[in-house]
């Protein structure tokens, strides 16, 4: 791609630009629309003072829709003015061009991550309003990442719900949430659970999930710090536990939705996987390096699960192999 250097220039054209990739890239759209768009519209960003207009050309363009995915579902999307509301989203926004530099060096959006997590606090989902406190999370741990690449990944980009049917976040009641992290997916059921479970197996987190959720004034939620699974990429010495055990442990009958992120030894839980016959529906995250996806698939039709899959980007696929999330869900 030839880059061509041009003086400064007010931001205008930054956000018609950004404005003209957003609605190109919208599902309602075709391809070659999309295509069109990207061949024809100069990308403009800021960096070091200057303007770098990065012009798309056609041996290029599978580079370009897959950056522009990603610019789309973390930047540009109704979803993000809805889920952070019009003026922090004009803060998001106008981070995100101030932290270009950055983000070009470190190839990833951590710097704007960083940034937003001195102002993110208060977030929207489906109606309801509810705190996951960026800056808290931030202070409170020594990480590379920060809270608000997590906030991003669940709320704006909805990776948890973006293929399930409406009702499994409208009826979920009862919660596990396996790898639960800083609590940022806990966080955003009290807007629906009359329990939740928050199982990690990092102890450091356990202090952040109980602001977060005294945050939201909820309490009936519970902590499990333990290692449920096998295998995977995350090394601890607490005692391994299966799923039933965890059910066991804390008296739960049935669970209404069970999310799982738990960096590869999710693969181990579907060995024997009678526990599903408790689970009404599942929203989990899948690490193909440590197993094969179809074996989940396999289990969970097996027990009655309808089921989708989507890619790194939640676009819907139908090869297990390239999943990297599933939803799955029994039909009422």
């Amino acid at each position: 791609m030839p880059l061509t250097a041009t003086p400064p220039s007010s931001t205008l054209p930054i956000v018609i630009t950004a404005w003209c990739v957003a609605r190109a890239s919208e599902p309602s759209h075709s391809k070659k629309t999309v295509i069109g768009f990207i061949l024809y519209v100069l990308l403009v960003v800021r960096l070091n003072g200057r303007a770098i207009i990065v012009r798309a050309s056609l041996y290029s363009k599978k580079i370009i829709m897959k950056k522009i995915q990603k610019l789309r579902n973390n930047i540009l999307s109704g979803r993000a003015i809805s889920v952070l509301g019009p003026v922090l989203y004009s803060v998001y926004f106008a981070k995100f061009f101030a932290n270009i530099p950055d983000i070009l060096r470190v190839s990833d959006l951590r710097p704007l991550d960083k940034s937003m997590g001195m102002t993110a606090k208060y977030f929207h989902y489906r109606g309801s309003t509810f705190i996951f406190d960026c800056q808290f999370c931030d202070e409170h741990l020594e990480e590379d990442s920060f809270a608000f690449g997590i906030a991003r990944e669940i709320y704006i980009r909805d990776c948890y719900f973006k293929w399930h049917p409406p009702s499994i976040y409208d009826r979920a009641r009862t919660v596990v949430d396996l790898g639960a992290n800083r609590g940022a997916f806990s966080t955003l059921m009290t807007t629906r659970a009359e329990f939740i479970l928050s199982v990690e197996c990092g102890e450091q987190y356990v202090p952040i999930i109980k602001n977060n959720m005294n945050e939201n004034k909820f309490t009936n939620y519970e902590i499990e710090t333990a290692f449920v699974g096998a295998g995977g990429s995350t090394e601890s010495d607490l005692p391994r536990i299966t799923i039933n055990d965890l059910f066991r442990m804390h008296n739960i009958e049935s669970v209404d939705l069970l999310k799982l992120d738990i960096e590869g030894s999710e693969f181990a839980l579907f060995d024997s996987a009678d526990w599903l016959q408790r689970v009404s529906a599942i929203s989990m995250e899948v690490h193909p390096l440590h197993g094969d996806p179809n074996a989940i698939l396999k289990s969970v039709t097996q027990h009655g699960f309808s089921y989708a899959i989507a890619d790194e980007n939640l676009q819907r696929i139908s090869d297990a192999k390239q999943a990297n999330f599933i939803y799955a869900w029994k039909n009422a």
